[in-house]
């Protein structure tokens, strides 16, 4: 179950990537909903002190997916800026 919920996300970025968004769009982009809930799910077994090492490496691959995104974010908004100057 872990293994196809990591194919997801990454299934649903690159979606979201072939999908040519605007910088607009990347800057509003958000994850699905089931996404997100099972992020709060891992989230709160992980403050439980309950996650197994799948479910450890789960978190750790929607860090990593996190971070790029912020990272395209906040790029996306200088080239806004550069864009209106």
């Amino acid at each position: 179950m872990t293994l196809d919920l990591q194919q997801s996300i990454f299934a649903e970025l690159a979606d979201f990537i072939t999908s040519q968004p605007t910088l607009e769009e990347i800057i509003i982009y958000r994850i699905s909903q089931s996404q997100q809930e099972r992020i709060d799910e891992l989230l709160e077994r992980n403050r439980e002190g309950m996650l197994s090492l799948a479910e450890r490496q789960e978190m750790e691959a929607y860090q990593v997916i996190s971070h790029v995104m912020s990272l395209a974010k906040a790029k996306a908004r200088l080239k806004l800026q550069c864009q209106a100057n």
